[in-house]
């Protein structure tokens, strides 16, 4: 009996033994493969706001440094093949590279070259800025509301829940990708100073509407596309609790047209970010549209409506 025991024991310390030396072979860094860092540029560029790029270099998967900017590159701008500015060196107080020699136009379709002399090849991207899409109507439905009376602010804080039944319509006859925003304004009253301040905050809010893909989880923004409803007329009905409200609150509602370029890096990111906390969801690809490295580059248009929540 006490050698059988002991002959369970030597085998159980050789399968533990082994198990050790398989998980240290599987893990060794060596066996990743390591490439060498490439150029990343990101602009997302709007009518008549200054061109503004950030240039970095790629790091490894297995790379905890911080982000590393490239400092010396060179960016050509152009319209539909005409130079229209040459950027060099990046801005030294904050690193980013900046243009407003000629400010970017709805419409128009931009591309840029990056050279840097740190890395072999340049980067090249293209994509066009479309048109801001108007809205023509905000019109809140509120569903509860409670509020009571500070008589030394002389205001009446609350809280709402509500719909923002926003309307827009549609360019026909192409294809339209959209952000949609809430902003909240409001109103404090400093005690010490015996003064109102205002803030800017982004509003909570979720939706039922097939534009979502059946997903009504609570966001601060909303991307979709134009496919269920291209060329018409169309009310997006956003669900909204306001715990900050009062009767004097207004809202912004940020309706941004964006290029596909820009709509499916969004999207990608949106789903990495989701992924990165299951240990078990899929691997995301960030989608670029960079030739030669890696980022984005793409235009975007936005209309921004204000409504009161008592008008």
């Amino acid at each position: 009996m006490v050698r059988m025991a002991r002959k369970h024991h030597i085998i159980v310390t050789i399968l533990i033994a082994s198990l050790v030396f398989s998980c240290e072979t599987t893990e060794k860094i060596d066996d990743f493969p390591l490439r060498p860092s490439r150029m990343v540029a990101n602009c997302f560029f709007s009518s008549g706001s200054t061109w503004t790029f950030q240039i970095s270099k790629s790091l490894s998967v297995l790379d905890n440094a911080e982000l590393q900017l490239v400092k010396d590159a060179k960016i050509v701008i152009m319209n539909g093949g005409k130079v229209i500015d040459t950027i060099k060196g990046a801005d030294p107080v904050n690193q980013l590279y900046h243009s407003d020699l000629e400010l970017p136009v709805a419409g128009e379709t931009y591309s840029i070259e990056v050279i840097s002399p740190g890395f072999k090849n340049s980067l090249f991207a293209e994509d066009v800025l479309p048109d801001s899409v108007p809205i023509t109507d905000v019109s809140i439905t509120i569903i509860d509301s409670t509020f009571y009376y500070d008589p030394y602010a002389d205001f009446s804080y609350g809280n709402v829940n509500g719909i923002f039944n926003v309307s827009f319509r549609d360019p026909p006859d192409e294809e339209n990708y959209y952000q949609i925003s809430v902003y909240g304004y409001y109103q404090y009253y400093d005690y010490m100073d015996s003064t109102y301040f205002e803030e800017k905050r982004p509003i909570s809010f979720n939706t039922g509407d097939p534009v979502a893909d059946n997903d009504d989880s609570f966001r601060t923004n909303l991307l979709f596309s134009d496919d269920i409803f291209n060329g018409q007329n169309y009310q997006l009905k956003l669900d909204f609790e306001d715990w900050d409200a009062s009767r004097k609150s207004t809202y912004e509602i940020e309706l941004m047209s964006i290029s596909r370029a820009g709509y499916l890096y969004r999207r990608t990111v949106k789903e990495y970010q989701n992924s990165s906390e299951d240990p078990f969801s899929e691997p995301v690809l960030i989608y670029s549209n960079i030739e030669n490295g890696y980022g984005i580059f793409a235009g975007q248009s936005t209309n921004r409506y204000i409504v009161k929540l008592f008008e």
